[in-house]
């Protein structure tokens, strides 16, 4: 789910060796590819996948020392066989962030839903990241889970 590939663009400019960003969505892929040009980073060492990220966590891509996972709250893409609903789904694509981080990895799992609820199978830090001076202090909630 790398929508504009902000995060994987932030990594790669901070020294991130290789990131790799994955969506079902060919505009969403261009306007990452957009972004990552526009920031003067290579395409080289920061792989773009058109990809179901689940399917994609499943098939096994090597393991990682970070992953971002900020999916949509709701989706009910054409590409997608069914849909993604983030508080019914969350616990399937946890796991599979889990399987792929490497001993020392960290998780940061996002999510805009207002409702959510972090399934209790999972014991992850909740981080304060909204802007004290932002208007809605539950525009969005992130945890940092480990494996």
């Amino acid at each position: 789910f790398c929508y504009t590939g902000s995060f994987s663009v932030y990594a790669a400019d901070g020294g991130a060796r290789a990131t790799v960003s994955v969506d079902l969505s060919n505009t969403y892929l261009e306007w990452s590819e957009r972004n990552f040009r526009l920031n003067g980073l290579d395409l080289e060492s920061n792989r773009l996948e058109r990809a179901d990220v689940l399917a994609w966590l499943e098939e096994g891509h090597g393991l990682f020392d970070l992953i971002v996972c900020d999916p949509p709250t709701f989706s009910n893409s054409k590409k997608m066989s069914g849909h993604f609903d983030v508080a019914e789904h969350h616990p399937i694509l946890i796991r599979a962030c889990l399987e792929r981080l490497t001993p020392e990895g960290e998780l940061l799992f996002s999510t805009n839903h207002q409702r959510f609820t972090l399934s209790p199978e999972f014991r992850g830090q909740e981080l304060d990241t909204v802007p004290v001076d932002f208007r809605n202090r539950k525009a969005h909630r992130l945890w940092r889970l480990t494996r």
